[in-house]
Parts: C-alpha cells; structure tokens; sequence
C-alpha cells in the first residue's frame, strides 16, 4: 500500500525537477551579437559579382564591399562599380540596404536585399529620376544586379547557432527585432518550445495532484500525520490471519 510519506516524497522530487528543468530549459528568447567586423569578413573573400544587362547592353562588376550598420539594424553594403558598354567603362559605386533574416533549416542568419540596389556613377544616383548611362536607361541593369546580389547573400551566412546558443527544444524561432549596437547588431529571436514545455508544466501538475491525493484520501486522515510510517508494502508479503 502507499503511505503519505511516499506520496509526499515523490511529489515533491517530481516537482523539483520541473523546477529545475524550467529554470534551464525554458527560453522565451535568443539574444545574439554579431560584430560588423565579422559580417564584413565573411563577405570579402567571395564578394564578387559581375553579369550584363541585355536590354541595355551594360555590363557590371561589383568587388570591395565595405559593410555599415544603419541605426534601423539593417546592414548596408557599399561597393566599388564597373561599368562597361563596348569600349566605354564608367566607375561608380553601388550600395545596397539588406535586412536579417533566419534559416530554421540550418540554424543561421542571412542578409536579404530589402530594395534595389542603389548606383552612383558620375556624381548621379539611380534613385534620381531620368537617371541614364550612356544614354541608356538603367532599369534593368539595377533589378538584374539586385537579383544577384540577393542570391549571394541568400547564400552566404552571418552568423550559425551552435553550442550553448541553440537551444534544441525549440519547435521553431524566428526573428523579433534587430537592433544596432556600438560594434554591430543584436539580433533577438522568439523561442517556441512547442511540446517541451507542455509535458513539463503538465508534470508540474501532476505533482500537486499527487501531494493533493496524499493529503486528502491516504493514511485514513486529511493531514500530513502518517501513523504509519509505511512507505510500501507488498501486499503479497501481509501476514493473512488464522483461519483465512
């Protein structure tokens, strides 16, 4: 039979480790830092994009990113540009503004070109209205280096969440808020634990329902006095009485 004390006791190393096992595991957010130095290491040794507008007949080069972080917290890009039609070349520079995102696939952040592209030859943007190169409109041009460039930063991570970062009882995560900060940006991300946190909290309760059943129905009296002090007894080992 089972005593008070037993209940008691399995109650209350129950609810211990639900106790604890939120305390550890429970996460309702990630809070990460990424360094604009890092970002700006990880996109020089492979920056390199080149292609041609053939509407316009203009080809592109795009190499030496320099990275700045916006007080938005998205990441801007600035490179030196190329320009050639023919024989003619045009040097400029080209910026781009990509925001953060994250790839629950392989636990890692991305940029994403959040606009097109901005080109800058001859004092002119292409933000400028009736901006032209060679005559030529640059319509294409920029959506085509906007494409391309999106495809290698879609290609290339920021920053990978690992070791004590991670948290593997996430369901799922995704990105609340991106900010600023004096070497880079703090990216925030909201954990959902799905199931995890369901069997705990229902463990949690199953503890308090437990106590209850031993405070009220075990031991012949509502109380915590067991008269007993039994904490399991085979009911296969109790004497049977003479004559039984």
């Amino acid at each position: 039979m089972l005593s008070k004390q037993l209940l008691f006791r399995l109650a209350t190393i129950l609810f211990l480790v639900t106790v604890i096992g939120l305390l550890i595991f429970k996460v309702d957010t990630i809070s990460v830092d990424v360094t604009k130095t890092s970002i700006q290491s990880r996109m020089e040794p492979l920056f390199f994009i080149e292609g041609i507008s053939k509407k316009e007949n203009i080809k592109y080069r795009v190499v030496d990113p320099a990275v700045k972080i916006l007080d938005t917290g998205e990441v801007s890009i600035k490179s030196n540009l190329t320009l050639s039609s023919g024989l003619d070349q045009k040097w400029g520079s080209m910026e781009l503004v990509s925001k953060v995102m994250f790839e629950k696939k392989n636990n890692s952040f991305y940029l994403a070109v959040s606009k097109p592209v901005e080109l800058r030859v001859s004092r002119k943007s292409s933000n400028d209205a009736g901006f032209k190169v060679w005559n030529k409109g640059t319509k294409e041009l920029v959506a085509d280096m906007t494409e391309k460039l999106n495809v290698f930063l879609l290609n290339k991570d920021i920053f990978a969440l690992s070791g004590s970062k991670l948290r593997v009882q996430a369901v799922s995560l995704a990105i609340n808020k991106v900010e600023k900060t004096s070497d880079g940006i703090n990216i925030v991300l909201d954990v959902d634990q799905g199931i995890f946190i369901i069997i705990v909290y229902f463990a949690m309760f199953l503890s308090a329902f437990i106590f209850a059943c031993g405070y009220f129905f075990v031991g012949g009296a509502v109380g915590f006095r067991d008269p007993t002090k039994m904490l399991f007894v085979d009911p296969k080992k109790i004497p049977k009485k003479e004559g039984k």
